[in-house]
C-alpha cells in the first residue's frame, strides 16, 4: 500500500521514528541500523512495509530498499514477525544477515534475542536460495570485503558530513581494501576517508 515516505524526522528512538509528510506524522517501527541513519529535523526517505496482524496495522520503515527487501523475505518465514525481523536487522547489516543465512550460520542468527535454534534453522533452510537473488551487495567478483557494522556506521557518519550515500560507500570500501584498514573500526574508517 505504501512504498515509501519522504518527510521530516520529528522523532527518533532506537526502535521507532516519526516522519512528518504533508502535515501528517507517520510512526514507523525501525531497526537500529535505520534509526542510526536518521536525524531529527532533517528530511529523509523511508521505504515501508504495512504489516497487519489481527486487524492491527503497523508501519515498518527501512533506510534502504535492500533492507526492506530482506525484511519482506524474513516476514514470509513461519513464526517470524516484525519484532524478530527488526531485531535481526538491528544486530546484522542486511549484507551480513544475508551472508549468514546463505551460509547456514544458525549460530550467528541465534545471537539475536527471540531467535531460537528452530527459527534460526528455518530461516537458513527457507531463505538460503532467496537471499542470493537479492541485491544486497553480498557478492562481488572484485573481492570487495562484505560490509560490516563499522562500515555501515562509517557510511552513515560520512553522509552526515555531506557525502552522498554512493560516494560514502565507495570511499569506505576503498578504505577497507587498503592494507592498513581492512578490519578498522568506524572512527578509523571515517578518518581514512577524510584523509583521501
Amino acid at each position: 500500500m505504501y512504498d515509501h515516505l519522504v518527510g521530516e524526522v520529528v522523532e527518533r528512538h532506537p526502535s521507532r521514528a516519526v516522519l512528518r509528510c504533508g502535515g501528517v506524522g507517520y510512526e514507523c517501527r525501525v531497526s537500529l541500523t535505520t534509526a542510526s541513519q536518521l536525524q531529527v529535523g532533517s528530511s529523509c526517505q523511508l521505504f515501508t512495509i504495512l504489516h497487519v496482524v489481527d486487524g492491527t496495522p503497523s508501519l515498518l520503515g527501512f533506510a534502504t530498499r535492500a533492507e526492506r527487501d530482506l525484511a519482506r523475505r524474513l516476514l514470509g518465514v513461519t513464526n517470524v514477525g516484525p519484532s524478530i525481523a527488526l531485531a535481526l536487522l538491528s544486530v546484522h547489516s542486511p549484507a551480513d544477515l544475508a551472508s549468514a543465512i546463505g551460509e547456514g550460520d544458525a549460530e550467528a542468527l541465534k545471537r539475536v534475542k527471540g531467535v531460537g535454534q528452530k527459527t534460526a534453522e528455518r530461516l537458513c533452510l527457507e531463505l538460503r536460495d532467496a537471499v542470493h537473488k537479492l541485491d544486497l551487495g553480498t557478492g562481488d567478483p572484485a573481492g570487495r570485503p562484505l560490509p560490516s557494522q563499522s562500515a555501515d556506521d562509517a557510511v552513515a557518519a560520512l553522509i552526515t558530513l555531506g557525502y552522498s550515500e554512493k560516494d560514502a560507500r565507495e570511499k569506505v570500501d576503498k578504505a577497507r581494501r587498503s592494507a592498513t584498514t581492512p578490519h578498522a573500526d568506524t572512527e578509523a574508517l571515517v578518518k581514512a576517508v577524510l584523509q583521501m
